[in-house]
Protein backbone atom coordinates (compact mmCIF):
# COMPACT_ATOMS: atom_id res chain seq x y z
CA UNK A 1 0.00 0.00 0.00
CA UNK A 2 1.81 3.31 -0.90
CA UNK A 3 0.96 4.45 2.58
CA UNK A 4 3.69 2.45 4.12
CA UNK A 5 6.34 3.16 1.33
CA UNK A 6 8.71 5.30 3.29
CA UNK A 7 9.04 6.75 6.94
CA UNK A 8 7.17 9.10 8.30
CA UNK A 9 8.72 12.17 7.88
CA UNK A 10 7.16 15.15 8.64
CA UNK A 11 9.18 18.03 6.80
CA UNK A 12 8.20 19.05 3.42
CA UNK A 13 10.41 18.62 0.30
CA UNK A 14 10.51 19.26 -3.09
CA UNK A 15 8.66 16.83 -4.87
CA UNK A 16 11.91 16.08 -7.20
CA UNK A 17 13.80 15.41 -3.84
CA UNK A 18 11.73 12.24 -3.37
CA UNK A 19 11.19 8.97 -4.65
CA UNK A 20 7.86 8.04 -4.78
CA UNK A 21 6.01 5.03 -5.24
CA UNK A 22 4.28 5.31 -8.91
CA UNK A 23 0.78 5.43 -7.90
CA UNK A 24 1.65 8.44 -5.19
CA UNK A 25 3.70 10.25 -7.76
CA UNK A 26 0.68 10.17 -10.12
CA UNK A 27 -1.86 12.12 -7.79
CA UNK A 28 0.94 14.06 -5.87
CA UNK A 29 2.89 15.28 -9.55
CA UNK A 30 -0.91 15.80 -11.40
CA UNK A 31 -1.10 19.59 -11.96
CA UNK A 32 -4.67 19.37 -12.12
CA UNK A 33 -7.58 20.01 -10.16
CA UNK A 34 -7.90 17.29 -6.99
CA UNK A 35 -11.56 17.79 -6.34
CA UNK A 36 -11.94 17.15 -10.20
CA UNK A 37 -9.99 13.76 -10.33
CA UNK A 38 -11.68 12.77 -6.92
CA UNK A 39 -15.34 13.49 -8.69
CA UNK A 40 -14.30 10.10 -10.73
CA UNK A 41 -14.23 7.83 -7.79
CA UNK A 42 -17.70 8.82 -6.84
CA UNK A 43 -19.99 11.49 -5.11
CA UNK A 44 -17.60 14.19 -4.30
CA UNK A 45 -18.20 16.57 -1.11
CA UNK A 46 -16.55 19.01 0.68
CA UNK A 47 -17.09 19.35 4.56
CA UNK A 48 -15.38 22.22 6.48
CA UNK A 49 -13.71 21.59 10.10
CA UNK A 50 -12.45 24.89 10.57
CA UNK A 51 -12.29 28.91 9.26
CA UNK A 52 -9.98 31.29 11.38
CA UNK A 53 -8.24 34.63 10.41
CA UNK A 54 -4.56 33.61 12.26
CA UNK A 55 -0.91 33.78 11.17
CA UNK A 56 -0.08 31.29 9.18
CA UNK A 57 2.66 29.04 10.69
CA UNK A 58 6.53 30.41 9.90
CA UNK A 59 6.95 27.65 7.39
CA UNK A 60 3.97 28.65 5.73
CA UNK A 61 5.30 32.41 6.01
CA UNK A 62 8.32 31.51 4.38
CA UNK A 63 6.83 29.46 1.42
CA UNK A 64 4.27 32.12 0.72
CA UNK A 65 6.91 34.97 1.23
CA UNK A 66 6.58 38.97 2.44
CA UNK A 67 2.90 38.62 1.59
CA UNK A 68 2.60 35.77 4.42
CA UNK A 69 3.79 37.34 6.94
CA UNK A 70 0.46 39.06 7.74
CA UNK A 71 -3.08 37.66 9.15
CA UNK A 72 -4.13 34.68 6.81
CA UNK A 73 -8.02 33.25 6.36
CA UNK A 74 -6.83 29.03 7.47
CA UNK A 75 -9.47 27.28 6.25
CA UNK A 76 -9.35 23.14 7.08
CA UNK A 77 -11.98 20.83 5.26
CA UNK A 78 -12.06 17.18 4.56
CA UNK A 79 -12.98 16.07 1.31
CA UNK A 80 -15.54 13.20 0.71
CA UNK A 81 -16.14 10.64 -1.77
CA UNK A 82 -18.93 8.51 -1.21
CA UNK A 83 -19.29 9.87 2.34
CA UNK A 84 -15.69 8.11 3.19
CA UNK A 85 -12.77 11.03 3.86
CA UNK A 86 -10.55 10.63 1.33
CA UNK A 87 -8.41 14.08 1.84
CA UNK A 88 -7.81 16.36 4.43
CA UNK A 89 -6.56 20.15 3.46
CA UNK A 90 -5.58 23.19 4.93
CA UNK A 91 -5.64 26.20 2.83
CA UNK A 92 -3.58 29.62 4.26
CA UNK A 93 -4.99 32.70 2.11
CA UNK A 94 -3.20 35.74 3.25
CA UNK A 95 -5.52 38.79 3.71
CA UNK A 96 -4.17 40.55 1.12
CA UNK A 97 -4.47 37.95 -1.38
CA UNK A 98 -8.17 37.83 -0.95
CA UNK A 99 -8.40 41.52 -2.01
CA UNK A 100 -10.52 42.48 -5.41
CA UNK A 101 -11.74 39.69 -7.52
CA UNK A 102 -10.10 37.26 -5.14
CA UNK A 103 -12.20 38.38 -2.25
CA UNK A 104 -14.86 35.56 -3.25
CA UNK A 105 -12.12 33.00 -2.05
CA UNK A 106 -13.09 34.22 1.85
CA UNK A 107 -15.72 32.84 1.34
CA UNK A 108 -16.10 29.09 0.12
CA UNK A 109 -18.23 26.95 3.17
CA UNK A 110 -18.60 23.91 1.57
CA UNK A 111 -17.73 24.75 -1.87
CA UNK A 112 -14.44 23.43 -2.86
CA UNK A 113 -11.43 25.74 -3.33
CA UNK A 114 -9.85 23.76 -6.35
CA UNK A 115 -13.35 24.64 -8.37
CA UNK A 116 -12.21 28.60 -8.03
CA UNK A 117 -8.36 27.78 -8.33
CA UNK A 118 -9.44 26.43 -11.78
CA UNK A 119 -11.59 28.65 -13.22
CA UNK A 120 -10.71 31.54 -15.02
CA UNK A 121 -8.33 33.03 -14.36
CA UNK A 122 -6.65 29.80 -13.50
CA UNK A 123 -4.33 29.76 -10.95
CA UNK A 124 -1.11 29.00 -11.57
CA UNK A 125 0.72 26.07 -9.12
CA UNK A 126 4.59 27.17 -9.31
CA UNK A 127 5.76 25.36 -6.45
CA UNK A 128 4.79 22.10 -4.93
CA UNK A 129 6.47 20.17 -1.87
CA UNK A 130 5.57 17.01 -0.32
CA UNK A 131 5.84 14.81 3.00
CA UNK A 132 5.38 11.70 4.73
CA UNK A 133 4.01 12.45 7.58
CA UNK A 134 0.88 12.91 10.03
CA UNK A 135 -2.49 14.07 8.63
CA UNK A 136 -3.90 17.45 10.40
CA UNK A 137 -6.52 14.89 11.93
CA UNK A 138 -3.31 13.04 13.41
CA UNK A 139 -3.63 10.13 10.82
CA UNK A 140 -0.32 8.50 10.25
CA UNK A 141 1.50 8.05 8.33
CA UNK A 142 -0.19 9.73 5.09
CA UNK A 143 1.64 11.34 1.91
CA UNK A 144 0.87 14.69 1.74
CA UNK A 145 1.19 17.77 -1.04
CA UNK A 146 1.39 21.61 -0.26
CA UNK A 147 1.18 23.88 -3.37
CA UNK A 148 1.43 27.53 -3.58
CA UNK A 149 -0.90 28.64 -5.94
CA UNK A 150 -0.53 32.42 -7.54
CA UNK A 151 -4.49 34.05 -8.14
CA UNK A 152 -4.24 36.98 -10.18
CA UNK A 153 -0.89 37.78 -9.25
CA UNK A 154 -1.28 36.93 -5.26
CA UNK A 155 0.25 33.78 -3.47
CA UNK A 156 -1.82 31.03 -1.15
CA UNK A 157 -1.19 27.70 -0.05
CA UNK A 158 -2.95 24.56 -0.22
CA UNK A 159 -1.63 21.63 1.76
CA UNK A 160 -3.53 18.33 1.15
CA UNK A 161 -3.10 14.87 2.80
CA UNK A 162 -3.78 11.78 1.00
CA UNK A 163 -5.46 9.35 3.43
CA UNK A 164 -5.16 6.05 3.35
CA UNK A 165 -9.02 5.29 1.72
CA UNK A 166 -7.75 7.23 -0.89
CA UNK A 167 -5.52 4.94 -1.71
CA UNK A 168 -7.75 1.56 -1.13
CA UNK A 169 -10.71 3.11 -3.58
CA UNK A 170 -7.75 3.67 -6.34
CA UNK A 171 -6.36 0.42 -6.05
CA UNK A 172 -10.44 -1.31 -5.89
CA UNK A 173 -11.58 1.23 -8.71
CA UNK A 174 -8.63 0.42 -10.97
CA UNK A 175 -8.21 -3.22 -11.57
Amino acid sequence: MPDTAMRADARWRPQEQLSLPPLVRDWLADPGSLTARLRLYGAFRVVPREDRIMRPTLAEQQLLGRIGRGRALVREVTLLVDEQPMVEARSVLPLASLRGPNRGLAHMGSRSLGSELYRRPMARRDRVWVRHGAAPSGQTPCWGRQSRFIKRGRPLLVAEHFLPALWRRVEEMDR
